[in-house]
């Protein structure tokens, strides 16, 4: 068998009509076959030598390939070669033609070696090889670009390679809140302390548009001293898109506060801290006579109006959540109780001063409201927080409404 260490720097599979219809013997070399011909004369799918999971991963891009929504992207997967010594492999995934018809084709990198493949590749063959590739490519030294393909130039919005190579420097396109920890990670690489790996990043494109990028990064050796390449895919339709999804389910659709679930979720993640913890149960006063008098229209104008207002006043102290119906819950983290009161004070009298008309009329609006204290939070005594908080809301209700119990 050859010597491993100096086997060619990458192998290719190429996936047609829903199976393995091409595998290169460069891809058998780095999982410890001599050929081809070796992986299938021992019944392998040669994909199942990446892993089990990616065969089924491979099988849904070529589905995703003929309803044209494939698009390629890169994968690290840890794995084993036929010795079974450990492996990490670094995977393109791009759209080819096969037989004249659509076809995937990986290449596979082992990233897992001290010296990278790409030190079998001149500086030609590499930019010929990143130029055909649909990610994004760059090597940077400490973040001064040495390389790069035009994908990566237009998916940072840039007017053109060698206008990237003059501008000397990329480390402006990171968010200024997260340079330190980019800069300390690039170090680790290149020093081999840290292995690269793949997730999600947010860059500030060269026009000032933020995007999300899939960005798979590894040290490799560049004109002979250690460099990062970086593989970009733009992701940023599809985080945006598990945000907005995030935020629905946690946030009520009719006043775009926090829901129940949401609440209950601050609850666990903020309990046992041992700081204090303030608590506001309010409720719309006659809201009833609100919807039943206006209909329910104007009722839901009240609700959204009054929690956007209500919400405003407690932003910077706490969070507020829908309960109910009418019916919302704050909590006021790390504050003394007359601080928690003063607020509560200010919600009511936001509700009488708000502004709902109908046919020229305003709408008067109050709110009764309950509050509750301790000075050790635990996820012992929210219980009794909140029940407190009820209970004093209830007094406000049945003493007169539009006032502020605790």
């Amino acid at each position: 068998m050859s010597d491993k260490s100096n086997s060619v720097s990458f192998g290719q599979v190429i996936f047609a009509d829903s199976s393995v219809v091409s595998v290169d013997n460069k891809f058998a070399n780095i999982f410890g076959y001599f050929s081809s011909d070796e992986i299938y004369s021992n019944d392998r799918n040669p994909l199942e030598l990446i892993s089990r999971d990616y065969v089924n991963k491979v099988f849904t891009q070529f589905q995703q390939l003929c309803a044209g929504l494939f698009h390629g992207e890169g994968d690290v997967i840890y794995t084993s070669n036929k010795e079974g010594d450990n492996l990490a492999v670094f995977i393109f995934a791009q759209q080819t033609i096969w037989n004249r018809n659509p076809a995937i084709q990986l290449r596979i990198f082992d990233i897992s070696k001290t010296i990278s493949p790409h030190q079998f590749l001149n500086r030609k063959q590499y930019q010929d090889l990143i130029a055909r590739s649909e990610q994004g490519v760059i090597v940077h030294r400490n973040f001064k670009p040495l390389i790069m393909n035009q994908n990566w130039v237009d998916m940072m919005g840039g007017a053109s390679i060698q206008d990237v190579m003059d501008n000397g420097h990329i480390l402006d396109l990171i968010p200024k809140e997260h340079h330190e920890d980019a800069l300390s990670r690039c170090q680790k690489i290149l020093k081999g302390e840290k292995l690269g790996d793949s997730h999600i990043i947010e860059n500030i494109r060269f026009d000032g548009e933020p995007r999300y990028f899939s960005m798979y990064d590894h040290s490799i050796l560049w004109e002979g001293e250690p460099a990062l390449e970086v593989v970009l895919v733009d992701v940023t339709d599809k985080v945006l898109a598990q945000k907005e999804l995030a935020y629905k389910a946690s946030h009520d659709s009719l006043t775009d506060l926090y829901n129940c679930d949401a609440i209950y979720q601050w609850i666990a993640d903020h309990s046992d801290n041992g700081k204090p913890l303030g608590c506001m149960l309010i409720d719309m006063d006659n809201f009833k006579s609100i919807n039943d008098t206006f209909g329910h229209q104007v009722g839901d104008k009240v609700l959204k109006r009054f929690s956007r207002m209500a919400k405003a006043l407690i932003a910077e102290h706490g969070v507020m959540g829908r309960w109910g119906g009418e019916e919302f819950i704050v909590f006021i983290p790390d504050r003394d109780k007359q601080i928690v009161l003063k607020l509560a004070e200010q919600v009511k009298i936001c509700c009488e001063e708000m502004n709902v008309f109908y046919e020229g009329d305003k709408v008067m609006a109050t709110v009764s409201v309950g509050v509750s204290h301790t000075t050790v939070f635990t996820s012992i005594n929210i219980k009794d927080l909140i029940r407190q908080a009820d209970q004093n809301m209830y007094v406000s209700k049945t003493t007169g409404k539009n006032r502020v119990t605790g």
